[in-house]
């Protein structure tokens, strides 16, 4: 009897120690995973694996080709790849969908125009303001007002005069309700208190041959964009949106020479799912503000008319939300209200 109390005892005994063991071996590996977890979100080892972009234009994009161009600067300083995934399509919300969805965890961010679209559609998946972090501002785009080769008009203020003389009789063409063409155009009609008509197509892209062909008499195009056109005779230089020229074309009056303000601003940036942690949020903004001050990167800009702006993340978040603010009053002024998307 004594040595089966015996052997039971040091059973238990044996039983007890292996538990304990086994309970120092879990606590080991819990720390060990927090303390990774937190030197993760500390930004100290970040990057240890290849990051995603998230473009939702087209590859050929000027956003498209500034994404990559910044990425290879990026790449070099962190040392792991950064990879451009174009998702085009769907009013920009495919791709703006995957990115608020994407792990925050710094290994997938995305390039994006605005945080207003709210404005625009009434159905969106995701919501514009709190599914995203901002990141930086990487730039303004500069674009202007293009007339067809031969239309009736060589100037902001004769296209203003022929439109108030023949109401109806100019087209515009735009890329769809509530895009920066169809704002801007809704915008001089609101404030030079004429009827120019808008002409919807899928795009930019679509809107060129259009242009060339007469099928409408002007169109909104990026300024880097439109000079090889202008140069071979194709298309005329109408105006520079916004409150100042460009120096690509510096005989060309911006629209608020002529009495129209600019409304909105064109401009994009990065941004991250929402609960990205700051401290790789600060890391990315410093990786991409320093490639912005690379000089092939500035000559990039420069020939793309893009105005870089760079900056701190919080910088570009008090940015939005103003922008936002203004864009509700414009729209609201020029009677923009938001519908489903399709």
């Amino acid at each position: 009897m004594k040595d089966l109390i015996d052997y039971a005892y040091h059973t238990e005994e044996t039983v007890t120690k292996s538990i304990h063991r086994l309970a120092a071996v879990l606590l080991t590996a819990v720390l060990v995973l927090f303390a990774a977890q937190a030197t993760a979100q500390s930004g100290e080892t970040y990057p240890v694996q290849p990051i995603r972009i998230i473009v939702p234009f087209p590859a050929g994009a000027v956003m498209d080709s500034t994404a990559r161009t910044l990425g290879q600067e990026v790449s070099k300083s962190i040392g792991q790849q950064l990879i451009i995934e174009n998702r085009p399509g769907g009013s920009f919300i495919i791709g703006n969908l995957a990115c608020a969805k994407a792990a925050p965890d710094g290994y997938t961010i995305c390039l994006n125009t605005n945080t207003y679209s709210d404005l625009v559609f009434s159905n969106l998946p995701y919501d514009p303001h709190s599914d995203f972090a901002p990141i930086i501002h990487l730039a303004g785009i500069s674009s202007m007002l293009v007339a067809n080769a031969n239309a009736p008009f060589n100037s902001f203020k004769e296209m203003i005069a022929l439109s108030k003389a023949k109401p109806g009789s100019i087209n515009w063409g735009t890329w769809g309700h509530a895009t920066a063409p169809d704002i801007h155009l809704r915008w001089i009609n609101h404030q030079m208190g004429v009827n120019i008509t808008a002409v919807p197509y899928k795009g930019g892209t679509q809107t060129i041959p259009a242009v060339i062909s007469g099928e409408i008499q002007i169109t909104q195009l990026a300024v880097g964009f439109s000079m090889p056109m202008i140069r071979a005779g194709k298309l005329k230089a109408i105006a520079i949106i916004g409150d100042r020229r460009s120096p690509l074309l510096p005989d060309v009056p911006a629209v608020a020479e002529e009495g129209a303000s600019t409304g909105i601003l064109s401009y994009f940036g990065l941004f991250a799912p929402a609960k990205t942690p700051k401290p790789i949020i600060d890391r990315l903004n410093n990786e991409f503000d320093k490639a912005m001050r690379v000089p092939s990167v500035q000559e990039f800009f420069r020939k793309t008319t893009l105005e870089a702006i760079g900056g701190s993340a919080e910088q570009f978040s008090t940015f939005l939300k103003a922008d936002g603010a203004n864009a509700a009053k414009v729209f609201k002024t020029i009677g923009i209200r938001p519908v489903a998307a399709n």
